[in-house]
């Protein structure tokens, strides 16, 4: 019978991937001419029928967009050079961004089909995602899991020991017990990878999110 505890302090770490639950569409109107007027006329008559493609389908509570936003219709001008080192005349742009959430990530393959013959648009980002009450609850599942894996490894160092019983006097976030480690909890992002057919709405297919956690655990072995 030992009479003496043998303290085992480890690291535990937890991972698990979900499938998204939201997805923000990143939309760039960028129009240049040689003419102010022009390229603010047309980059105005592109956010503008892009609203009206938007609010056909805003609903804030049922989606499939639940959330949009519109930057002003910025001006901007330069003066470009061509192969031999000339300027040329002045370059006039007129440039809008918009953001647009779907709570429905069925329909972001049609929007982006729709919103992608509009002159000078540009979609620039798609950013998956999942609900925070969601995201929320995963982060729990992950640290339990990270728990449960610094437990394990508890207990296999106290049985190459000897030790058959170990009882956990400490556990915190990486870094909190005096051992240095990566961060607590890191989230990956999901990335979209887009094909599309010369008739067909583009067909979007999101990468899981991974969620992961890491924790440290100090364990009596006995």
């Amino acid at each position: 019978m030992h009479t003496s505890p043998v303290v085992v302090t480890v690291a535990g770490h937890g991972e698990a991937t979900f499938a998204p639950e939201r997805c923000t569409v990143t939309v760039v109107v960028r129009i240049e001419t040689g003419d102010v007027e022009r390229s603010v006329k047309a980059a105005s008559a592109t956010v503008s029928r892009l609203t009206e493609l938007i609010n056909a389908q805003f609903d804030s509570h049922h989606g499939p967009i639940n959330w949009w936003s519109l930057d002003q219709v910025r001006h901007s001008r330069h003066r470009p050079y061509n192969k031999d080192g000339l300027q040329l005349p002045y370059v006039y742009r007129a440039e809008a961004a918009l953001e647009v959430k779907f709570s429905q990530l069925g329909a972001v393959g049609g929007f982006v089909d729709s919103v992608s013959t509009l002159e000078g648009v540009n979609v620039g980002n798609f950013d998956w995602a999942l609900t925070s009450k969601s995201r929320a609850a995963r982060i729990v599942q992950v640290r339990e899991l990270a728990i449960r894996d610094a437990q394990s490894k508890a207990e296999t160092y106290a049985r190459s020991l000897g030790r058959n019983t170990v009882h956990p006097v400490a556990i915190a976030d990486p870094g909190m017990l005096g051992v240095d480690a990566g961060s607590s909890y890191t989230a990956v992002g999901a990335r979209a990878f887009a094909a599309s057919g010369s008739n067909d709405a583009i067909a979007l297919k999101p990468e899981n999110i991974t969620l992961s956690a890491d924790v440290h655990a100090r364990f009596e072995a006995w």
